[in-house]
C-alpha cells in the first residue's frame, strides 16, 4: 500500500503490484494534487482518503448496494465521518492499451476527491463549477483539461 500525505490530506492507495508501481512513478503528481486541494476551502483540519482500484464486478456491486443502480460505473466516492472517505475506481477506466493512464487516473481521482470535499454536479451551476475545479487541477498536474467549458 502506498501512502502520500501533506499537512491536511493523507491518501492511501490499495491495488495490485502493477498499480503500486504506476503510483510510484506518479508520486510528484500526487504531491502536486495534494497541494492543489490544500488551496480549496476545506472545513476540516485533516482528512484521510483511501483509494482502491476495483474490478468491474466489485464496482457494480457497490453501485447497486449504495446508489441503487445495477450497472458498472467509473468511480464511487464514500464520505465517511466528515474528515475521511473512500474512493473506488474501476480499473478498466484507468487503463489505456493495457497500461495505466495518468490522464484517466488523475481525472477520476480529482473527481472523487472533489466529491469528498463537498462539491456536487447536481445542477448546471454546480456542474460548471466542479468542471472548472477539475480542469484547474489537471492543468496544475501538467495534464489535459477534462472538460470544455
Amino acid at each position: 500500500m502506498l501512502k502520500i500525505k501533506n499537512k491536511i490530506i493523507e491518501l492511501d492507495f490499495i491495488g495490485d503490484k502493477d498499480f503500486q508501481n504506476f503510483l510510484k512513478l506518479s508520486k510528484n503528481k500526487l504531491r502536486l494534487l495534494l497541494q492543489y486541494f490544500e488551496t480549496l476551502n476545506y472545513k476540516y483540519e485533516s482528512t484521510n482518503i483511501c483509494v482502491k482500484i476495483v474490478q468491474e464486478e466489485e464496482i457494480k456491486t457497490l453501485n447497486k448496494l449504495y446508489r441503487k443502480k445495477n450497472k458498472i460505473t467509473d468511480i464511487i466516492s464514500f464520505e465517511d465521518d466528515g474528515f475521511s472517505g473512500d474512493i473506488a475506481i474501476t480499473i478498466s477506466y484507468i487503463l489505456k492499451n493495457g497500461k495505466f493512464s495518468q490522464q484517466n487516473f488523475f481525472m477520476l481521482l480529482v473527481h472523487g476527491m472533489l466529491h469528498l470535499f463537498g462539491y456536487k454536479h447536481d445542477n448546471k451551476s454546480n456542474r460548471e463549477h466542479m468542471r472548472l475545479l477539475e480542469n484547474t487541477a489537471m492543468v496544475n498536474l501538467g495534464l489535459k483539461k477534462t472538460h470544455e467549458i
